[in-house]
């Protein structure tokens, strides 16, 4: 299996996990250094541990990764598209260059990986596509209109291709966490990282994974976590005036929305 952004934070944790459960996992991230610390962190898992610098906006680089899997394993049961980036930016401060930064990453990473392990899953009628959204991907929060907008394409990408492939073999299941302690706090869209903590009640990554590879067990279609986020979103799609009348009470004094990374 594959599992992109697997350097750090939900990644990895998935990555640890499914190695303890037997699997063979080759993991995939843009920032050599932390992949190589990453990798050294998992030895004791021997060859079933594989790494590879992978640029997810890339297409021809998601391919050469995929074909190395296929080549080395014979076969990918399972494709994680974990890599992406947070940040929240109000609208009126966004130029194109954060526009073009986010969708290349959080969405474009995602397509592409679909894309290129695809055909192989198809060929073999079997395979499961993971696609890490967020809440955000499900609850529209101000404040964060890049990032949502490529959460939302995830969660549209995932559930059309669930029913699409459904009688091809391939499953897909998408995750939709809320906010998780990761090292991607403090990271903006474009720029340097400053210095930011996740906020009080994040999710442990840990824990994260947990959540994520028993809702991918399950066949579930949507994995929505932690509880309050989860039940955030019922909320706000079976009594949408309530909540925006809520959201709009939360707009007009200083508040900081909820936020979810990858």
């Amino acid at each position: 299996m594959i599992i992109t952004g697997a350097a750090s934070g939900i990644g990895l944790a998935m990555a640890r996990r499914l190695l303890d459960q037997g699997a063979h996992v080759m993991l995939a991230d843009c920032d050599k250094a932390a992949l190589a610390k990453a990798l050294a962190s998992l030895e004791g898992f021997g060859e079933r541990v594989q790494a590879h610098v992978v640029d997810v906006t890339q297409a021809a680089s998601v391919e050469a990764m995929v074909h190395r899997v296929v080549a080395d394993w014979g076969h990918i049961d399972y494709l994680f598209n974990n890599a992406g980036i947070g940040g929240s930016l109000p609208i009126g401060s966004a130029t194109l260059d954060h526009w073009h930064r986010i969708v290349d990453i959080n969405l474009w990473g995602v397509i592409h990986g679909v894309h290129a392990v695809l055909p192989h899953m198809l060929s073999r009628r079997s395979g499961h596509i993971v696609n890490t959204a967020s809440i955000s991907g499900l609850v529209p929060f101000p404040g964060q209109a890049l990032y949502n907008t490529t959460k939302y394409a995830v969660v549209g990408l995932s559930e059309t291709l669930r029913h699409e492939l459904r009688n091809d073999g391939v499953r897909v299941t998408v995750a939709c966490p809320g906010p998780v302690v990761s090292g991607i706090w403090g990271v903006p869209i474009l720029g340097a990282k400053g210095e930011a903590r996740p906020p009080a009640g994040a999710v442990p990554a840990a824990e994260a994974a947990e959540c994520i590879l028993a809702g991918v067990a399950r066949g579930d279609g949507v994995v929505a976590f932690p509880t309050m986020h989860r039940w955030l979103w019922r909320w706000q799609r079976w009594l949408p005036a309530g909540f925006d009348r809520w959201m709009a009470k939360r707009q007009a004094r200083p508040a900081t929305a909820p936020r979810s990374v990858s």
